[in-house]
């Protein structure tokens, strides 16, 4: 896929799954690196941190993948595959953080909650993002209706 400067990010169709192994991919890179820096001595996180680290990108995936939702014709499939992914992307991020803590969800401070709190939020946000996009295509089709188009 390459990049178009005059096309807005609303137009690129990227599956959710790709959106989610992109953001999987960070995940391990920024942990991977934070916990080669904590051996080196450079810094001394929190024992949670690979759980802040995850749920960050959780977050951001769940607003990039609402945006890069107004593009796809097929909203049920998106929203399928989107959900999935989520669900894939926030179990193996919780897993990174795992193996990197040796903390487990219920033992890391309160992220049980920020989980529920997160998975709530974006299937809201999910939710508004689709029904402004049939709000939009109403409108479109209304306007062109009354142009005579």
């Amino acid at each position: 896929m390459t990049l178009d400067s005059n096309k807005s990010i609303f137009e690129y169709k990227v599956r959710p799954i790709y959106q989610a192994l992109v953001v999987l991919v960070i995940i391990a890179l920024v942990c991977g690196i934070a916990q080669l820096a904590i051996m080196a001595g450079w810094f001394s996180p929190k024992i949670y941190f690979p759980y802040v680290v995850s749920f960050s990108f959780l977050l951001f995936y769940a607003l990039g993948n609402c945006l890069l939702s107004f593009a796809e014709d097929n909203q049920t499939k998106y929203w399928a595959e989107s959900i999935v992914s989520y669900v894939v992307l926030a179990s193996a991020g919780a897993g990174i953080a795992y193996l990197m803590s040796g903390l487990t969800i219920g033992e890391a401070a309160s992220f049980k909650w920020i989980f529920f709190v997160f998975t709530f939020g974006y299937v809201v946000l999910l939710t508004i993002m689709r029904s402004m996009r049939k709000i939009v295509m109403f409108a479109q089709r209304e306007d062109s209706g009354l142009r005579g188009e």
